[in-house]
């Protein structure tokens, strides 16, 4: 029986090992959004025979991601025990989060065997760093009208690197976005901001966070997920401040995350507005994501026994 658990910050080390043995492209294949993220969507893992195990949906809809083998395991044995484990817990079959590389593997190992569904409201959208730093070229003279006017209109304002001394001006901004904005899920936001701030150096986080008369009025946080990307975990500006969100963009990228070629600002998870927002910076590809069930539908509701 595979035994699933929490995400510590003392696993980190060996959830780590996994996710570089490829250069995964989504948010997904990294420690900092599992853990932050834990409790809001009931994510879980467990490791077998060298083999890493994600479970996700927590216990009203519980899915699997698609198994992560080890340099000397095999993804097959990994895909089989996945399928024992929804059949010894009576649960209907699902993989979600599956790359589009993934899914020919599976395709290849299995054929026949899986249907696949893209789920559009979880691709993730990658952008070439360039771009977001130089805003170049008719595609972005939107964006970069905005930010030119943000910096005339406010020429005092301040860059800085997130640090320790800053992180509790940081806290009360984000504290602040929650007390005027009341979207679904907006607490959890909250709880995972705190998280990363309660474990900044452990974690490894990079932040940004320009200042307008002694407040903090925007803040970014990220990571390196490989040596070709970073991936932008939370960006908050005041939205009464035209241009604030393109500043924070491209001030951040342009001074913790200049050197690597993407930048990753996940998902708009199907909503209207943000999927605006993400496609007005014209990504340079998805990270691309499916669902999974098994073609032969009477095989998902035993989990494939």
């Amino acid at each position: 029986m595979l035994e699933f658990k929490r995400f510590e910050l003392r696993d980190k080390p060996l959830i780590d090992k996994y996710f570089e043995q490829h250069h995964y492209e989504a948010s997904d294949n990294c420690f900092t959004t599992l853990f932050m993220w834990q409790d809001a969507y009931g994510i879980r893992w467990a490791e077998e025979n060298g083999v890493l195990y994600i479970q996700g949906g927590g216990k009203r809809e519980p899915f699997l991601l698609p198994p992560f083998a080890g340099k000397d395991a095999k993804f097959l044995d990994g895909l089989l025990r996945a399928k024992e484990w929804f059949v010894e817990n009576n649960l209907p079959f699902r993989f979600k989060g599956i790359s589009k590389v993934v899914k020919e593997r599976m395709e290849e190992l299995c054929p026949g065997r899986y249907e696949f569904t893209p789920d559009r409201d979880n691709y993730e959208y990658i952008y070439k760093s360039e771009d977001l730093i130089n805003l170049s070229g008719k595609k972005f003279r939107q964006k970069k009208n905005h930010l030119n006017q943000f910096r005339m209109q406010y020429s005092n304002y301040e860059y800085m690197p997130i640090t320790e001394d800053i992180i509790p001006l940081c806290r009360e901004t984000a504290a602040s976005w929650v007390e005027t904005h009341h979207e679904e899920g907006i607490e959890d936001e909250l709880v995972a901001i705190n998280l990363l701030f309660d474990n900044w150096e452990t974690l490894g986080l990079k932040g940004g966070a320009i200042k307008l008369f002694g407040r903090v009025e925007a803040f970014s946080i990220g990571e390196l997920l490989n040596d070709k990307m970073a991936l932008i975990h939370i960006e908050k500006a005041n939205p009464d401040i035209r241009g604030l969100y393109q500043a924070i963009n491209n001030e951040f990228i342009r001074h913790e995350f200049s050197e690597v070629e993407f930048i990753n600002r996940e998902e708009d998870m199907g909503l209207p507005g943000l999927r605006q927002a993400k496609e007005s910076y014209n990504p340079d590809h998805f990270a691309e994501k499916y669902d999974a069930v098994y073609a032969n539908e009477a095989d998902n509701a035993t989990g494939g026994k």
